[in-house]
């Protein structure tokens, strides 16, 4: 499952979008727990007026999706 990617970040900050991705990878949350996430996030962004903050919220609700998927086909 292809993601879109993270919004563009100086270099000096990359290590906040690898966090978030390792940490996600690492959760004990359960597949069903992640996808309710990801949708609160996806509201979340349809909610927002700042292009940044929704795409944001939209590139990690589909990291939820794919770390849910992943745990289910597992």
């Amino acid at each position: 499952m292809d993601v879109r990617p993270w919004p563009a970040l100086p270099d000096e900050d990359r290590w906040l979008a690898d966090t978030m991705d390792r940490r996600l990878r690492d959760s004990t949350q359960s597949a069903e727990q992640l996808r309710s996430r990801a949708h609160e996030l996806r509201a979340e962004a349809e909610q927002s007026d700042v292009s940044g903050i929704r795409n944001a919220a939209l590139a990690l609700a589909e990291r939820y999706e794919q770390t849910a998927t992943a745990r289910l086909s597992t």
